[in-house]
Order: structure tokens, then C-alpha cells, then sequence
């Protein structure tokens, strides 16, 4: 009975020094750690550009650096190229002004300006340029008119989409593109058959000198 109650003892102080180190050593809490959310402003200007459709060969593309106007013209029968006018007004200074007509490698154009120019402010200044198609298909192409200054750069753009069909035809087809066409068909004709004239007049001519010069003397 002694040793019953001395174990008994034993075993309550046991526990009670168990319980004490389990309350004084808590288990290793777990840290999350919040990653850092870093708000990026978007402080770039604002120059709203604003786009109108005079008309469905012409459209307009305003903001506060450029006033930009495209006109595409009809196509030529001659070579199928599709002449285009640029008309700008800038409202700023700008000696050293970039023209990039930005097109497709299905499309080929020829600048008829200087890559660079010289813009006064208010004023009104035209350029040209002709796109050639290479293929047949829907293809967007676009203009862009760039003042580089000491520091800094302001642009405008505008755009334009054509459809040709596969013998590169201008689509709708105008009625312009059409007169010309038969214009062409006309003049073509027209030489085939002075070309054919002037080589008869040419054979009778000298069939009879050959005529001549073959016949024996009498």
C-alpha cells in the first residue's frame, strides 16, 4: 500500500511538471507574410483623339498637336496604284516633323514628300503618297505625323482599310476606275491598230522595191 501511493505520487508530479513546460513553450505560431501591392498611376497626357468620317474615301483625325485629313483617291488603271493626300494642320512649332506611312508588306508605297519637314503652327500643308497594291485581300494601313523637340515627341495618327480583289482591283469598283479602264482598253486597241497600218504601208513599200529587184532585166 506504501508503494502503491508513493508511485501514485510519482506519477501525479510527473504531469504537473508536463503540463508546466507545455503552457511555458506554446507552438511556433505561423507568420503569412501580405506581399506588397505597389499602385503604378498612369500620369501620360490625355490628347483624345477624335475621328470623323467626312465621307467614305475621306476621314479626319483630330487632337491638340495635329489635325490630320486622308483622302484616298481612285485607283489608277495605269499601274493600279491607289493615289492618297495627306492634309495637315499642326498647332505647334515644329521644325523637325516625321511623316511615316506605316503599311503592310502586301502593300507598297511611294512618298511623293521628304521624310521630314518643316510645320508652322495654323498652317495648312498637303502631301502625297501612292499605295500599290501586291496581293489581293482586307489590309489596314496608317499614317503618323511625329514633332520630335529637345525632349520629348507628340504625334498623331490616322488610318485607312482598302479590299482588293485578286487581280488587285480597288473594291467597290468607282465609276472612275471603270472609265479609265476602258479608257485604256481603247487606247490599246487604238495603237494595235495604227501599229498594224503602219506595217502594211511598210511591206507594200518594200514588197515592190523586192518586186523589182527580183525581176530579171529584159
Amino acid at each position: 500500500m506504501k508503494k502503491t501511493l508513493i508511485t501514485l505520487l510519482f506519477l501525479s508530479l510527473f504531469s504537473s511538471n508536463f503540463l508546466y513546460a507545455a503552457e511555458s513553450f506554446p507552438p511556433d505560431e505561423v507568420v503569412t507574410e501580405t506581399p506588397a501591392v505597389t499602385e503604378v498611376t498612369n500620369e501620360a497626357e490625355d490628347i483624345s483623339d477624335e475621328e470623323t468620317q467626312i465621307d467614305e474615301s475621306t476621314k479626319m483625325v483630330t487632337n491638340k498637336y495635329f489635325d490630320l485629313t486622308l483622302e484616298r483617291k481612285s485607283q489608277s488603271a495605269f499601274g493600279k496604284h491607289i493615289p492618297y493626300v495627306l492634309t495637315v494642320t499642326p498647332h505647334l512649332n515644329s521644325s523637325r516633323t516625321q511623316i511615316l506611312w506605316n503599311v503592310p508588306t502586301t502593300l507598297d508605297v511611294s512618298p511623293k514628300h521628304k521624310e521630314f519637314v518643316s510645320l508652322e503652327d495654323g498652317q495648312t500643308y498637303t502631301f502625297q503618297a501612292n499605295i500599290k497594291p501586291l496581293r489581293g485581300g482586307t489590309f489596314d494601313f496608317s499614317v503618323s505625323v511625329i514633332s520630335w523637340q529637345h525632349n520629348t515627341n507628340y504625334t498623331n495618327s490616322i488610318h485607312d482599310s482598302i479590299t482588293l480583289s485578286n487581280s488587285l482591283v480597288l473594291q467597290p469598283v468607282s465609276s472612275q476606275y471603270t472609265i479609265m479602264n476602258i479608257v485604256k482598253i481603247l487606247g490599246i486597241l487604238t495603237l494595235f491598230v495604227i501599229i498594224c497600218i503602219i506595217t502594211i504601208a511598210v511591206v507594200k513599200r518594200y514588197m515592190v522595191k523586192a518586186k523589182k529587184w527580183l525581176t530579171p532585166p529584159s
